[in-house]
């Protein structure tokens, strides 16, 4: 019997915000339109700075959302998603980490900002406006990086004053929302083994295909936190974790040996064959 979600597992929410650097310009898009006797045909939005400036940034918002969905489970509408508890120490510390390496690409680009407004001058020649960059000490707050921690709801949490019978309904249908999120969780984690596995299925089950690195890597980082993600001790989900890990030799070796390379296709199509919510 797994034990109750509250004891074990939390809910996290992660908003990022950014400066794009781009404004829409009312007066080109209007330009292109009479050049092209058009009307509404589309919307142009220029580039404030050099887009090399913004990738940095670009790149480690990338990462920490990527990691965020990795380690986490959808739950709910809005954003919030579900950790389990024997993950948050390296989830926290990962996510200082991603934080930390935007604080520091945004100094550098505090910095940069007045030689990349100079820059913009030539760079957008007559669609340069000096009224579309906010002043310098405005950039910095258009960066945020927020974590939110909560707990996981339950019925027992509800304790408004209304009568019993109210009450007991209303905690039913709590019960019911929790049970449908928690299906809905397995199913994603059922659904990320379909796709990782079914990536290696796809490489290996033809001669002509190539096998990259990333299959098995992604299958060997899938099965290191299943056991953790497996938050209803779902037996089935125990065995596929011990399947996948059957699968784990080295990419060399599937590319070089064409019996192993057959062996780990028809192992990997017995995995996604057996998989539930199809």
């Amino acid at each position: 019997m797994s034990k109750p979600l509250t004891t074990h597992a939390m809910l996290v929410t992660l908003n990022i915000g950014q400066w794009t650097a781009r404004k829409h310009d009312k007066s080109v898009t209007a330009e292109v339109d009479r050049a092209h006797a058009a009307k509404d045909g589309g919307r142009y939005n220029k580039l404030l700075i050099d887009k090399a400036a913004l990738d940095p940034i670009d790149q480690i918002v990338g990462a920490a959302r990527q990691h965020h969905y990795k380690v986490t489970l959808a739950w709910g509408d809005n954003g919030d998603r579900l950790l389990i508890a024997s993950l948050f120490m390296e989830f926290a510390q990962e996510m200082r980490r991603f934080r930390s390496g935007i604080e520091q690409r945004v100094c550098t680009l505090v910095n940069d900002y007045p030689r990349l407004v100079q820059e913009a001058r030539k760079r957008l020649g007559t669609m340069y406006d000096p009224t579309d960059y906010p002043d310098v000490s405005e950039i910095r707050k258009r960066f945020y990086f927020n974590l939110e921690y909560s707990p996981v709801p339950t019925a027992n949490d509800f304790r408004v004053d209304l009568s019993a019978e109210h009450v007991e309904a209303i905690k039913a249908d709590i019960q019911r929302v929790e049970h449908e999120r928690q299906d809905k969780a397995m199913r994603e984690v059922f659904d990320r083994v379909r796709k990782i596995v079914g990536k290696i299925h796809e490489q290996t089950k033809d001669e002509d295909r190539r096998i990259y690195d990333s299959a098995l890597e992604n299958a060997r980082d899938l099965a290191d936190l299943l056991p953790a993600l497996n938050f209803t001790n779902n037996p089935q989900l125990t065995t596929v974790e011990a399947d996948i890990r059957k699968l784990l030799v080295p990419a060399d070796r599937l590319r070089q040996d064409k019996r192993l390379r057959a062996d780990t296709a028809k192992a990997a199509d017995a995995i996604l064959a057996a998989l539930p919510w199809r």
